[in-house]
């Protein structure tokens, strides 16, 4: 039984969360070489499947052993070290495994099965930030947390357990055992596993659906851990007094955009001169503009282009030299719909974002984006996609949408692709409508994002993390500019608050495992948790190989729906995911056809195309059916650029490389 001084004590040290990044995709997915090579071992297969390898993660004081039974190593295995499974003993003392790092046929030698804990699905989970949501609570069993989520009283509950977690009061018989810290635990400084090990549904009363998870915990840091220590407000202090931000300008440079163009430009002056004076190089400033094609698709000089720098931003004049280049096209583009995705990116491929931890995209435009099914699109992407990339690169997207007369038609589609991609996790959208295109109003709306820049600015400055603004980010308000207003200042303290709990630290305990809700007790509304699976390169260059199967056999039955099935059966042998039986006409399930990789079975999330039946498809519609080949092409198209960049990959052994090495891929991020 644990004490509560234990219980505090991990309370002050566990944190956790996944660094993510992406970059620039390539032409295409190049399939590594998947070992084990001719000849070489192969681990043991799960039961009943056909490509998944038996995996253990060890438990503290793991020793492997010659043989069973053996003498063990003087070393230890790290706790949480993922190892496949190459065979199964009895010996004295019990079973046991033989063990290796990696499918390539090396062994590290035997280990007692009770030294093992069975990971039969590589799911992972990050706490969300901390910011507009209560610290969660960790749960010694899954049945006192199940009826909590359940209680119609559970705000009250959570919040008694909550404080006397936080004042180290729990008595003995309390069902809690450690509290989420208030701070954040970078990975990139402290890597560590926090593995599902188990999982049920949960129902909210509320009205939610959630999930009670149990999960294990270790830092993969061998030195023990510090002794937990008060938080030093002076400490704290000096950090913040550090903080640096960056707001990156992306502009809409057509013809229509001249009067807007140049009220931002004020606004930019009267802050930059402001920043200057008062906060140096606190804040620094960037801009990017972007256009589109002309009626022959040629772009219309550039589609998007980088006009300053962050390092040109600290320079008042540099900066408002290079703002002056930006000028408005004088002719028109092909149609309304401008290619303002590829604004966004260039602001998160192109900008050196180095050294700035709180991170901003303000896109003002009048038109709706070119979207991935666009053929003068020039990211193929849709906002989801392109909302993840930002949010793994830490920046937040917002979006000053001018609904001018001439774009009434245009408005709609507009709205739908900005709201998504300008949504915060746990703080809402940072959608700022601009009705009429009215030029005071749009000022006026400027010159109140400015303001809260600069007040987060200045906090940081006095050593604080900036307070949220009046305006509930939650409120029903006629002025929605009010309300994305306050989110924006929500996401400034988040953004804050991850920079205050990357530079103070943390560390994990060597081993922790217990059930906790993925979202908020108190508020289900927000999650509390992201649910990620670890997938390999191999894995990933499979699925991308799949998705590409099931896309060329849609647009080659366009004309024939009726052929998709038979189009998919015959890729599914081509690719020999089944040979048996794969050409039976009886398979009418997408699942049954055996495309899609068995490491995408049995998790807790609803997949379109794994429930894909042939009667579904033939009873939707034209346009359907080309949305579901378009959101396929989307995450196609963001597969890539997550394959792409080698520092992404995570080999958990510090020897795995190539097609072995893993990333923890958001469940929503799945096809």
């Amino acid at each position: 039984m644990t004490t509560p001084a234990f219980r505090l004590r991990l309370a002050a040290l566990l944190g956790l969360a996944w660094l993510a990044a992406f970059s620039v995709a390539a032409p295409a997915i190049a399939q590594d070489p998947a070992p084990p090579a001719a000849g070489a071992r192969k681990p043991l297969l799960m039961a009943g499947a056909t490509s998944l390898w038996q995996r253990i993660l060890t438990r503290p004081g793991a020793r492997p052993s010659q043989a069973p039974g053996g003498p063990p190593a003087e070393a230890e295995i790290p706790p949480l070290t993922m190892l496949f499974v190459y065979a199964r003993a009895a010996g004295d003392g019990g079973n046991w495994l033989e063990v290796g790092p990696t499918i390539g046929g090396q062994t590290l030698g035997w280990l007692p099965e009770a030294e093992a804990i069975d990971w039969k699905q590589t799911l992972v989970v990050n706490f969300t930030n901390p910011v507009n949501r209560d610290r969660a609570l960790f749960f010694k069993d899954s049945a006192p947390l199940l009826s909590i989520m359940e209680a119609p009283d559970a705000e009250a509950r959570t919040a008694a357990l909550r404080q006397a977690a936080i004042t180290g009061t729990l008595p003995p018989d309390s069902p809690i055992a450690a509290i989420e810290p208030s701070t954040w635990v970078d990975p990139a400084k402290n890597f560590y596993l926090l593995p599902i090990l188990n999982w049920t549904d949960g129902y909210f009363a509320k009205g939610f659906p959630g999930l009670a998870l149990q999960v294990a915990a270790t830092s993969l840091q061998e030195a023990a851990d510090p002794p937990p220590q008060a938080a030093d407000p002076g400490s704290a202090a000096q950090v913040m007094a550090g903080y640096r931000a960056g707001v990156v300008f992306v502009v809409d440079t057509t013809v229509s955009m001249d009067p807007y163009l140049a009220r931002t430009r004020e606004t930019i002056r009267t802050l930059i001169e402001k920043l200057h004076a008062e906060e140096g190089d606190r804040l620094s400033l960037g801009l990017v503009g972007f256009r589109d094609v002309l009626d022959d698709g040629r772009p219309d000089e550039y589609i998007a282009k980088v006009f300053a720098a962050l390092s040109d931003g600290l320079d008042p004049k540099e900066f408002l030299d290079r703002f002056d280049q930006a000028t408005v096209s004088h002719v028109d583009n092909r149609d309304f719909r401008e290619d303002s995705f590829a604004g966004v990116k260039a602001a998160l491929d192109d900008i050196d974002w180095a050294g700035v931890a709180g991170r901003l995209i303000v896109l003002i435009t009048d038109a709706s984006p070119r979207r991935a099914n666009d053929p003068y699109s020039s990211t193929h992407l849709d906002p989801d996609q392109l909302r993840l990339l930002a949010q793994s690169k830490g920046a937040a997207v917002l979006v000053i949408h001018l609904k001018t007369a001439a774009g009434k038609d245009d408005h709609a589609a507009a709205e739908e692709a900005y709201q998504p991609l300008s949504d915060y996790p746990n703080v809402g959208s940072l959608y700022f409508p601009i009705e009429g295109g009215d030029l005071r109003t749009f000022g006026s709306v400027i010159d109140r994002i400015a303001g809260v820049m600069l007040g987060q600015m200045q906090a940081a400055a006095k050593g604080q993390v900036a307070p949220a603004t009046d305006a509930p980010a939650d409120a029903k308000s006629d002025d929605p500019s009010r309300t994305a207003l306050a989110r924006t200042g929500l996401v400034g303290r988040a953004m804050q608050l991850a920079y205050l709990g990357r530079k103070e630290g943390g560390r994990v305990p060597r081993l922790f495992s217990s059930w906790i809700s993925d979202r908020d007790i108190a508020n289900p509304a927000r999650k509390a948790l992201d649910v990620r699976v670890l997938i390999t390169k191999n894995q990933l260059s499979d699925l991308q190989t799949t998705l590409n199967a099931i896309i060329d056999a849609g647009e080659a039955t366009r004309v024939a729906p009726n052929d998709f099935f038979r189009q998919l059966r015959s890729a599914a042998a081509t690719m020999a995911r089944r040979p048996e039986g794969v050409g039976q006409e009886e398979a009418r399930h997408l699942a049954d056809l055996g495309l899609i990789g068995e490491y995408l079975q049995g998790l807790p999330y609803r997949s379109r195309i794994m429930e894909l039946t042939e009667d579904d498809w033939l009873s939707w519609s034209f346009g359907q059916q080309r949305q579901f080949l378009d959101d396929l092409q989307a995450k196609a198209t963001l597969y890539q650029q997550i394959y792409d960049n080698t520092d992404l990959w995570i080999a958990l052994d510090g020897q795995r490389t190539g097609g072995d090495a893993v990333y923890p891929m958001p469940l929503d991020a799945l096809p």
